[in-house]
């Protein structure tokens, strides 16, 4: 390859990358290469970076992954080693009994069970048909040739990073040893278990970064996955006792995840206690957790006067008259504004949790600023939001502009958006509006069967009737 990675192929200049040994199973080529279209060498030169760190972040990026394809592919062939050892020990304990006819069986069982790993049905069953039939001589001779053309099989179809350590495992699985019990392999079938069930997708991929964690720190000091390695592992962690709780709450549901639906954990740790189980927290004297405060309605004028005439400031509007959630706010689309028994109202369809789905009256002082948003509105959404993360969030942006707000206006952690939400609950209690309209309007549960399960609330003309006694802007 030329040095400065450009090469003339039929008058045309072409770039060109070789591609490092240790990330071509990942990236599943040798080399770069594309056509920079000229025949111009000095264009060339100038064309053919772009293409050069593409291609090198790919690279960078592969080499991120090698260490857990190379776990993976261990994981692998330990697998499919288990499954031709099985068979051999079955197979000659059949043979030895005389029974050909269940012995071939189970070379057809282990056919089906290796089929994950990319087995090549036509390269096996000549061997088959050859032996097919044969005394014990011969069965001791097909069991030879089918295990080595499956070593073979399976070394092809995982094209190891480390072929030399993959090749002895599939030889002998005792050979494989696992740093941790929380393996890639575990990980992944882990997270396609809670997706499955419909777990928030950061919820899933928060529990995964801190058994990634869990697991890095295992390994590199050595430790047992048990009750005294996950005490000491926690008190590593520099984080408040309630983000420890939600480290323990992800490893909790991992043990029980495996030792339900994975047959190796399960049989290695089944006499084992739950190590994320009976861990005890200590909770520092003299430190008390910050609570978040409401803003008083001069508060709340404060801060809409300081962004009047920008987004923000229709979101505190917003969030000032109907106490709803920053994302609920940020969710709603021009066709959320319904009439319901001939009263203007919101609809939040979705929210954090099951009772978020709900009416929520437009108070009068809201009426000119629904219209105009949803006037102004370009696309679906009545908010303009001007990005959202990948998780479909749309307050982040809004969010993050609100916290330089409150924090320049000298408000300190106890005030947030959701103190907008306190604020509007505490307005209506201290209008003497019933705890069950308030729990109604801004979604929670009442605490009591009759309401939350056999009563349909209040309707959307009495909730306007709590709402207008609000005077905030």
């Amino acid at each position: 390859m030329a040095s400065d990675n450009i090469i003339l192929r039929g008058g045309n200049w072409y770039v060109r990358l070789s591609v490092p040994a240790d990330v071509r199973p990942i990236l599943n080529r040798r080399e770069y290469t594309a056509s920079l279209k000229t025949g111009s060498k000095q264009e060339a030169q100038r064309l053919k970076l772009p293409f050069l760190q593409t291609w090198r972040d790919e690279i960078a990026e592969a080499r991120g992954l090698t260490q857990d394809l190379g776990e993976k592919q261990r994981e692998t062939a330990y697998t499919a080693s288990q499954a031709i050892q099985g068979y051999l020990n079955d197979s000659v304990r059949l043979s030895a009994l005389g029974k050909t006819k269940e012995a071939n069986e189970a070379s057809f069982e282990l056919l089906k069970e290796l089929d994950s790993f990319g087995l090549d049905y036509e390269a096996v069953l000549p061997l088959v048909q050859k032996y097919r039939g044969g005394d014990i001589a011969d069965r001791v001779g097909f069991q030879k040739e089918l295990t080595e053309l499956l070593q073979r099989q399976v070394v092809t179809a995982i094209n190891p990073v480390n072929q030399k350590e993959v090749g002895q495992i599939l030889k002998d699985p005792s050979h494989y040893r696992a740093k941790s019990p929380i393996t890639v392999t575990r990980l992944d079938a882990f997270e396609d278990y809670q997706r499955r069930r419909g777990i928030v997708a950061k919820t899933v991929d928060t529990q995964l970064s801190r058994l990634k964690k869990l697991k890095a720190w295992l390994e590199e000091n050595q430790r047992e996955l048990n009750h005294e390695g996950v005490e000491t592992y926690l008190d590593t962690l520099d984080c408040a006792n309630k983000t420890k709780k939600q480290h323990l709450f992800a490893g909790n549901s991992f043990w029980k995840w495996a030792i339900k639906k994975d047959k190796t954990f399960k049989r290695q740790h089944q006499e084992q206690a739950n190590p994320f189980e009976n861990q005890h927290i200590e909770e520092v004297r003299g430190v008390r957790k910050k609570e978040r405060k409401a803003f008083t309605v001069t508060d709340i004028q404060k801060l809409h006067e300081s962004v009047k005439g920008k987004t923000l400031a229709d979101l505190i509007m917003l969030g000032a008259y109907t106490g709803a959630r920053i994302e609920e706010l940020c969710q709603l689309k021009v066709s959320d504004v319904v009439k319901e028994d001939g009263v203007d109202c919101l609809y939040i369809r979705d929210g954090k949790t099951s009772n978020a789905e709900r009416i929520v009256p437009v108070h009068k002082d809201l009426k000119p600023l629904i219209k105009r948003l949803a006037k102004e509105a370009d696309g679906d959404f009545l908010l303009p939001a001007s990005s959202k993360n990948k998780y479909g969030t749309r307050s982040d942006s809004l969010s993050k502009q609100f916290g330089r707000l409150k924090k320049d206006l000298g408000y300190g952690e106890e005030h947030v958006f959701h103190s907008l939400r306190k604020s509007f609950i505490t307005f209506l209690q201290n209008n003497d509006i019933s705890g069950l309209t308030i729990a109604s309007i801004v979604g929670h549960e009442t605490g009591t069967i009759t309401f939350d399960v056999y009563s349909a609330g209040p309707n959307a003309k009495q909730k306007l009737k709590a709402i207008s006694t609000l005077k905030i802007l």
